[in-house]
């Protein structure tokens, strides 16, 4: 008999990539500040920090890593945006969960934990984003029809009001910055619990010159 245990963050695999483009001249200043803003509130404490020439790696091997990896990253946005005074912030958040050995995602038999949904304080930065979901379905008995679990996602965020329209390869999302990434990190997350390696994506944008109406 084939006997599995609970995957544990630090033996799932759970963290984000995050890239933050201001748009002004002293983006340098601005995002240094907003990473420095985030440290500051005590967000960065017990997370792994890695950054090169794209991006920044944010991981967790803490029981509510979920919860931790999009708080820091809600901040740092929102940080960015004040620093700019209030000017055009973009953000490509890419968060991964059961892939634990970036090259090989043999997790082995384990049972999937479910994470309580993630909880953030209002940022009272709006935000819109384009966000696209991606189950990695292998097939065999954890296979499956790939679009019922996205389409099932897409509902949630339409009640929970944040979905606003469809787009091309993307859904909508509007609302305050927290709210936006709690969204997506939710059924990011919902999903991880039935199947093994899920990623999600998100283009946010705060403070844009172009405001488009539903």
């Amino acid at each position: 008999m084939t006997t599995s245990t609970t995957a544990h963050p630090r033996t799932l695999g759970v963290g984000a990539r995050l890239s933050v483009h201001p748009h002004c001249d002293d983006f340098v200043e601005v995002i240094l500040g907003a990473l420095a803003d985030a440290e500051a509130a005590g967000l960065a404490d017990g997370l792994v920090l890695e950054t090169d020439d794209v991006s920044t790696y944010v991981g967790s091997t803490d029981d509510l890593a979920e919860q931790r990896i999009v708080g820091y990253v809600a901040h740092v946005l929102a940080a960015a945006h004040r620093r700019s005074g209030g000017g055009h912030v973009v953000a490509h958040v890419l968060l991964s969960r059961g892939c634990p050995g970036e090259a090989t995602c043999d997790l082995g038999a384990v049972t999937l934990p479910r994470v309580a949904p993630v909880r953030l304080e209002p940022t009272g930065v709006q935000a819109v984003a384009q966000w696209s979901l991606y189950p990695l379905l292998d097939g065999g008995s954890g296979g499956g029809d790939h679009m019922v679990p996205i389409e099932a996602a897409i509902e949630a965020a339409r009640r929970r009001g944040t979905a606003v329209a469809p787009a091309h390869y993307a859904t909508r999302l509007a609302g305050d910055v927290a709210e936006v990434l709690a969204t997506a990190a939710d059924a990011w997350a919902g999903v991880g619990a039935e199947v093994a390696h899920v990623v999600t994506h998100l283009t946010v944008s705060v403070g844009s010159p172009s405001t488009v109406t539903a």
